[in-house]
């Protein structure tokens, strides 16, 4: 007869299962005292055993059957035994090869990375050590002003798969997609110096990568995207955040804002990592000499090295920025621009003149010193070529004082397609111009 989940027959209540139970059991006591004429010890005897039955029977009226739902470990160990019976068999056989070794190696440290995912998943609120990696993409904004919500959203989704893909093989998890932005995690409860090896190592492969995606915008007639990351170690929170309406689990804390403010000073094509990641693999990298910014929520200046290489286990070179690439021209532009800080645009307008440009950056004079590290915002005056430009947002890379000017290096962040052609036609004739002329003085 089919049972409810707290083990009772349907149809009956306890307290009506309970007193069908005494009725049961008080019946034989009571003819076996009138049958027995029973009196002094044995009455007292007969009623104990009557008591003790019914006691037992109401324990077990009130012992529910717990409902079958196990964790979701040992979900997953029940899912993965069947693979571990098997790998067992594989490792007892007598036809092993190298090619059997390894791929038995190489399921056991999947199912492994499994296990510890789970782990992970089922904590409510821990705190331990990770290396966190943020990602974001640079040209993103103006491409979902110009094309359409399908085309912006196919190229986010052919990104986040060539991405996601490289993230897991270097055994990360993603916390979240946030837009164009990646946040994802490298480290357990028990956090090793492996943990920061694998996510320099995923960044220079996610930059590298991005020539096969660009390669790919370029043949759907898009613009090509530059990404920087930025990689930070230290603790991080687990936990569930929001309300009974909508919650998600996520990580937070000091180092997870830090890595956030790291990745805001990148350039395309850029990878930083601190102070904290640059000590557990400096065996392993090549990188720059350190720049030491002021962030918001330290009071000291950050150290922050840019990644360039990687040697152990394989050498893999994080790919040259463009903009070191490209080919520069010197020119004579007026430019009016406004400093940004932060996400506020000054009203302050000020003014300069670049003296040397390219697709990527510009090199500028101005009478007013802008910080390194400070975004502007501007617009330049092509009347030259008849052409009307939009706002380009640009990050300050370095500033020298030269006379009474400062000189500015400019590298582009946020720029149009169209005004990154009219950029492009400008340097060509400008370099066509240039080789006209030293043909005619030959």
């Amino acid at each position: 007869m089919p049972t409810t989940a707290s083990g009772v027959t349907p149809g009956l209540s306890l307290p009506q299962l309970l007193g069908l139970i005494s009725a049961a059991l008080l019946i034989p006591c009571i003819t076996a005292i009138f049958l027995t004429s029973a009196s002094g010890t044995e009455f007292i005897l007969i009623i104990s055993a009557t008591l003790v039955a019914v006691f037992f029977a109401w324990r077990l009226c009130h012992t529910r059957k717990q409902p079958d739902n196990p964790d979701p470990k040992s979900q997953v160990q029940a899912l993965l035994a069947p693979t571990h019976e098997f790998i067992d068999l594989l490792n007892h056989s007598s036809n092993e090869t190298p090619a059997v070794n390894e791929s038995i190696h190489a399921l056991e440290q999947e199912l492994g990375l499994i296990t510890s995912k789970v782990d992970w998943a089922q904590s409510h609120r821990d705190t331990f050590e990770a290396t966190i990696l943020i990602s974001d993409l640079r040209g993103y904004t103006a491409i979902s002003e110009t094309y359409s919500p399908d085309e912006t959203i196919n190229l986010l989704n052919r990104y986040f798969e060539y991405m996601s893909e490289i993230i897991y093989r270097h055994n990360g998890t993603i916390d979240k997609l946030m837009g164009d932005s990646i946040l994802a995690l490298f480290g357990s409860y028990d956090g090793t110096k492996k943990d920061a090896e694998d996510a320099v190592t995923c960044a220079a492969e996610m930059q590298i990568a991005m020539y096969k995606f660009n390669r790919e915008n370029q043949q759907l007639g898009m613009p090509a995207l530059y990404m920087g990351i930025g990689i930070n170690t230290g603790k991080v929170v687990a936990s569930r955040l929001g309300s009974a309406l909508y919650n998600e689990q996520t990580v937070i804390g000091a180092d997870v804002n830090l890595t956030a403010r790291i990745e805001s000073y990148t350039v395309r094509g850029q990878i930083l990592i601190s102070d904290a990641t640059y000590q557990q693999v400096h065996g392993v990298t090549e990188v720059s000499e350190p720049m030491h910014v002021i962030v918001k929520g330290r009071r000291e200046a950050v150290p922050m090295y840019e990644l360039i290489s990687i040697t152990n286990p394989e050498h893999l070179k994080v790919p040259e920025r463009e903009i070191r690439r490209s080919p520069r021209v010197d020119v004579d532009i007026p430019f009016k621009f406004h400093v940004c800080e932060g996400k506020i645009i000054t009203s302050e307008q000020n003014t300069g003149r670049i003296s040397n440009m390219s697709t990527g950056g510009m090199l500028a004079y101005s009478d007013v010193r802008i910080d390194p590290y400070f975004f502007v915002r501007f617009t330049l005056d092509f009347n030259i070529l008849g052409i009307e430009c939009n706002d380009i947002y640009g990050k300050i890379l370095k500033v020298e004082k030269k006379n009474e000017s400062y000189e500015m290096s400019i590298e582009f962040t946020i720029i149009d397609p169209q005004d990154r052609q009219s950029i492009q036609d400008l340097v060509n004739n400008t370099l066509a111009q240039a080789q006209n002329s030293e043909y005619n003085q030959l």
